[in-house]
């Protein structure tokens, strides 16, 4: 061993702060992500103007397991519940 080698410090990885994101290997999600991407590229990827398209392929994974089931307001989207109350609240 040389003595660059022992002056290193040890790389530790830390985990990602939302935990895995798993692939979809069985292409369970991928009609939603391929709408996804033709929605990005149409709109000059401004995502903005796609998030139908993303909450769509975020709750396909969800339900199959391919990511954790999370609140749609942790992921920057309005609630079902909230959007509900919003609708019924809006039309009195």
């Amino acid at each position: 061993m040389n003595s660059n080698t022992l002056n290193q410090k040890s790389f530790i990885p830390t985990p990602p702060e939302k935990g895995s994101f798993p692939l979809d290997h069985e292409n369970i999600c991928k009609k939603y992500y391929l709408l996804y991407m033709s929605c990005l590229r149409r709109n000059s990827d401004n995502n903005s103007k796609c998030r139908l398209e993303a909450k769509e392929y975020l709750g396909c994974r969800m339900q199959n397991n391919l990511m954790e089931q999370t609140q749609w307001s942790k992921l920057g989207f309005e609630d079902e519940h909230n959007a509900n109350a919003n609708e019924n609240t809006n039309k009195n």
